[in-house]
C-alpha cells in the first residue's frame, strides 16, 4: 500500500454459503469470496465476511444497512431437504436486498432469472435480432420419433439449468435418435430437470468478460477464445471435466474482424438480458465463422490462482485484455456498483 493511502470510508458486507450446490451457482464458495473480501480490504476501510446459512443470517446483514453488499450467490434456499434448480421456494439475493433498500453487485432480478434458465436467455436475445442457435427444450419421452424433433441432427444437449459444464461431455453431440433419447434421459436422471437441445456448432468459442459502464451506457467488453491442445473435436467439449483438470487454454483475439464480432454480440446480449455492473457472455461460431450467443452467466466465477493470467475465466479475460489484476477487477466491480447509485442520485 502506497505511503499516506487512505482507504474509502465505506462499508460493505462480503456474502458467502458453505451449501456446496448453492456456491457453485456462482462464485459465492468461501474460499472465493474470502479471495474477493481480501481484494476489497485493500482498498475500503470497512469490510464484513458473511456465511449465510439461515435466514436469519440475511435479515442481521440488512439491519446493519450497508453501503453494498458484493454477493456471489444467486439465490438461497433454507427449507428445503434436497436442493434442486427447481425449487419454486427460492429466495433470490438480488429481490431481497432491493426489497431492502440496499445497494449490492450485480444484476437484478428479472435479468439473473433470464441467464439462470438457458433458453429463457437464448430467447429475450434473439428478440433483440441476436444470432443464437436453434434450439428447444426436451424430457423424456417428450419426442417419439427423429422426424418429430424441431432442429436436425447433429445437436448438443446439456442441461437446462446447470452451470460449470456440469452435465456435458462426449455424449453432449449427438447425431440420431437414440443417443438424443440417451443423453436427455441421463441428464434428467442426474438433474432432475430438462435438457436444452441446441443445433450443434463446430466453430471456435469465445467468452467476454463485461464490466458495465460507469458514467456511461456503454459496457467494457474484453473477450477471450477458448482453445484446445487436441484437434479431435470429442476432446474439446468445454465440460465440467475439461474445466476441472483445465485442460481448455484460453488466449488473446489477435483477428481484429473476429475481436470486433465478438464484442458487439457480447455486449448486445448484456444489454439485451438487462444485464448490469459485470457478467460473462459465451459465443459460439459456426463453421463460416458467424458468432452466436451461447449462454449468460451474470455471476461468473472469481477463482484466483497465483498467477492471474490462471484465475477465472472472468479474471483471466480482464487481465489478458487490458492486464486488470484479479484485485483491480474485483474493486473495480465494487465501484461500478457505487457508481451506479451516485449517478441515480445526480439523475434525481
Amino acid at each position: 500500500m502506497p505511503w499516506g493511502f487512505v482507504k474509502e470510508e465505506r462499508y460493505i458486507e462480503v456474502i458467502a454459503t458453505d451449501i456446496a450446490d448453492l456456491a457453485m451457482m456462482g462464485f459465492g464458495s468461501i474460499k472465493n469470496c474470502i479471495n474477493v473480501y481480501n481484494a476489497l480490504n485493500k482498498k475500503y476501510a470497512h469490510i464484513n465476511f458473511n456465511i449465510i446459512r439461515t435466514k436469519s443470517d440475511l435479515d442481521k446483514i440488512i439491519f446493519r444497512k450497508p453501503d453494498l453488499v458484493f454477493t456471489g450467490i444467486k439465490y438461497v434456499v433454507f427449507n428445503e431437504h434436497e436442493i434442486t434448480k427447481n425449487i419454486k421456494d427460492k429466495i433470490w439475493i438480488s429481490e431481497y436486498l432491493d426489497n431492502a433498500g440496499i445497494n449490492y453487485t450485480g444484476s437484478v432480478k428479472n435479468a439473473i432469472e433470464l441467464e439462470f434458465s438457458k433458453d429463457s436467455a437464448k430467447k429475450r436475445v434473439a428478440e433483440f435480432g441476436i444470432n443464437t442457435a436453434s434450439y428447444f427444450v426436451a424430457r423424456p419421452g417428450m419426442y417419439k420419433t427423429t422426424d418429430e424433433l424441431p432442429v436436425s441432427f447433429p445437436l448438443f444437449i446439456k442441461p437446462l439449468r446447470e452451470g460449470d459444464g456440469k452435465g456435458i461431455g462426449i455424449d453432449s453431440i449427438v447425431y440420431d435418435f437414440e443417443s438424443y433419447q440417451n443423453k436427455v434421459q441421463s441428464s434428467y436422471t442426474s438433474f432432475k430437470q430438462s435438457a436444452l437441445v441446441e443445433k450443434y456448432l463446430s466453430g471456435r468459442e469465445f467468452t467476454v468478460s463485461i464490466l458495465g459502464s460507469d458514467f456511461n451506457n456503454e459496457p467494457i467488453a474484453m473477450p477471450i477464445e477458448i482453445t484446445f491442445p487436441e484437434k479431435n473435436s470429442y476432446n474439446k467439449i468445454l465440460g465440467y471435466e475439461t474445466k476441472k483438470e483445465n485442460k481448455e487454454m484460453v488466449i488473446a483475439i489477435d483477428n481484429e474482424d473476429i475481436f470486433k464480432s465478438v464484442v458487439s454480440i457480447a455486449k448486445r446480449s448484456f444489454i439485451a438480458l438487462g444485464a448490469r455492473d459485470y457478467g460473462r457472455i459465451d459465443i459460439i461460431m459456426d463453421e463460416n465463422d458467424c458468432p452466436y450467443f451461447l449462454e449468460a452467466n451474470l455471476v461468473p466465477g472469481m477463482t484466483q490462482r497465483p498467477n492471474d493470467i490462471e484465475s477465472s475465466y472472468f479474471p483471466r479475460a480482464c487481465f489478458i485484455n487490458n492486464h486488470i489484476t484479479y484485485q483491480e477487477t474485483v474493486q473495480r466491480i465494487a465501484e461500478i456498483a457505487f457508481n451506479r447509485i451516485e449517478r441515480k442520485l445526480i439523475i434525481q
